[in-house]
């Protein structure tokens, strides 16, 4: 049996820290599987993945121990470039990875440097651009891309490489549903051409489900778990408490409550769970669901008309927005990537001015106030969080605005420490924010604009590094806060939010508002969806085969069959 990757007794520590970040990993991997990672943030997924690579230990200080071989070669004995001859990695944050003006120049660059004849590589750039929908991209810089575009260049300019080894460190986590579909298609038919290995690190618990051979568990920088799909799932959700897919989660709840058989083998998909749905809905009345209870809302605080941005490139990123939020309301912006949603929170926050059209704050016009005006009113949580950490510790990250407001010393000390406890992150008040994981990074940025206690928040994809436990933990913080009186607007690829958290949604693509509603009636809307290239959750496609009534969420679907008989 030929092992394409060996892990033995590896132990890592960085040189500014006291603990291991890795402990005893011990992992081989056969050629051609495909290995999903998954764990909470700060576990040392990103750290296994630099290790992999060979970046750890040749390019970054620290104590390791243990051995690391790719195809025989030991990563100690071996040179970075000799590493990445057969192995290519995607990280966590695709700007790292950009070194040219233009998309068609970056997926070139390293083909270039490989001596790949000129023919075959405008052959592979044609195929790769196609592969992740970015076809007339080409001219563009990566760096004028939204987050979700950025994520599909750096994809397409390691696939273009067809490496033997492909590492990809939450791959996804920017992307719309439609994008998601894509990458693992792509990895699916890579593999089954050229025999790649694939290691997949993300947090998108039901596409790993789907298609990783195992799933692997990291904890505290050890494997605690290690299996195929179902094993890992059935093991994992009882002992580790880990996230599963929508479908099993609803699986052990009915188990649970006694209103269907144990199956032999765990369900991860609807397509397995639908002849006992249907079983059990031919004995329920089944019960109307309400739609998510709106809190009473109050005067218009932010109003768009008409509203136009076109960037100096010449891309038109807004056309013709009409938009009013309310005091009190809770909103959800959703569309697939590049569609205008984070000009549009631009726009709103003063960041940017509109070409055309008119923006009021408060009552004010935009071209009245200034950004800081705004921000004493508005603050906004980043897509990229590094766009906004720039202290030397979590603690003086979260107290610099506050010191800058006049704030007094023992108030800021309150406000800091109570945001900092609530998001986990009490621990690391003195580390400095770039030694902090990416989900970490995340809540740190959510923390700086939570300090402040402006009277709107809004966040740029706020789960973005989380796994589904830690988002509902974040959205859970966000719901208590709109509850005390904020208004919220998030933005989010993640529909198992929008279900769950949502009482209003936004649907953009292309620069304009295709449809506002509630909750139920975006996600129950299958032609709105298909058209704005995102899916709705596994619980909302299952019901809407099996009952009449769509139900949104796991809570509605166990609420709804209180008419069982």
């Amino acid at each position: 049996m030929r092992y394409a990757i060996e892990v033995e007794e590896l132990w890592w520590k960085y040189e500014s820290s006291d603990h291991w970040i890795l402990k005893n990993i011990n992992l081989r991997i056969k050629e051609g599987e495909f290995i999903g990672i998954i764990g909470p943030s700060g576990a040392g997924k990103t750290t296994l993945c630099l290790c992999l690579v060979g970046i750890i230990p040749h390019a970054i200080k620290g104590t390791m121990k243990g051995h690391v071989r790719i195809y025989g070669k030991d990563s100690r004995n071996s040179s970075i470039i000799s590493i990445v001859e057969d192995v290519g990695v995607v990280f966590q944050d695709p700007e790292v990875q950009f070194v040219t003006m233009r998309v068609i120049d970056e997926i070139a660059f390293t083909l270039e440097n490989m001596g790949v004849p000129r023919d075959v590589m405008l052959e592979r750039i044609d195929e790769v651009l196609t592969m992740i929908d970015m076809k007339g991209y080409e001219h563009k810089h990566p760096l004028e891309l939204s987050g979700g575009q950025k994520q599909r260049v750096a994809i397409a300019s390691m696939l273009a490489r067809r490496p033997r080894i492909m590492i990809l460190d939450e791959p996804t986590s920017d992307l719309d549903t439609r994008g998601k579909e894509e990458v693992f298609r792509t990895l699916l038919k890579l593999r089954n051409l050229y025999g790649i290995t694939t290691v997949f690190v993300s947090h998108d618990i039901e596409e790993l489900a789907r298609h990783a051979d195992r799933i692997i568990l990291l904890k505290n920088g050890e494997i605690v778990l290690d299996g195929r799909p179902s094993i890992f799932f059935s093991k994992g959700y009882g002992m580790y408490s880990i996230p599963v897919p929508q479908i099993t989660e609803l699986y052990y709840r009915l188990l649970e409550l006694k209103l269907i058989p144990k199956f032999p083998s765990i369900p991860i998909t609807i397509e397995e769970l639908i002849p006992v749905i249907k079983r059990l809905s031919e004995r329920t009345k089944l019960l109307n669901p309400p739609d998510p209870v709106s809190h009473e809302t109050g005067n218009t605080i932010i109003s768009l008309r008409n509203v136009f941005f076109t960037y100096p490139d010449g891309t038109k990123a807004l056309k013709g927005i009409d938009l009013d939020i309310r005091e009190g309301e809770f909103v959800f912006i959703i569309g697939p990537n590049g569609s205008g949603k984070t000009t549009l929170l631009k726009i709103i926050t003063g960041l940017l001015k509109p070409t055309y059209g008119e923006v009021y704050i408060f009552g004010k016009s935009i071209h009245e106030l200034s950004v800081n005006d705004i921000a004493l009113k508005i603050g906004l949580v980043y897509q990229n969080p590094d766009h906004q950490l720039f202290c030397n510790t979590v603690y003086e990250e979260c107290a610099y605005a506050l010191r800058n407001m006049g704030m007094k010393e023992d108030e800021i000390r309150n406000r800091v420490e109570k945001v900092l406890k609530y998001l986990d992150l009490i621990e690391l008040k003195n580390t400095p924010p770039f030694f902090l994981s990416k989900g970490q990074r995340q809540r740190l940025a959510l923390a700086v604009v939570l300090a402040m206690e402006p009277k709107v928040i809004i966040v740029d994809e706020p789960t973005t590094g989380q796994d589904y436990i830690q988002s509902q933990y974040i959205m859970d913080f966000m719901k208590k806060i709109h509850e005390n009186g904020k208004t919220i607007i998030i933005v989010t690829h993640n529909m198992r939010l929008v279900a769950d958290y949502a009482q209003r949604v936004v649907v953009m693509k292309k620069g304009k508002i295709l449809a506002d509603g509630t909750s139920r009636q975006i996600l129950t809307n299958t032609e709105l969806l298909r058209e704005s290239g995102l899916v709705s959750p596994q619980i909302v496609q299952l019901t809407s085969k099996v009952f009449n009534v769509p139900l949104l969420n796991i809570k509605e679907f166990i609420d709804a069959i209180g008419g069982l008989s």
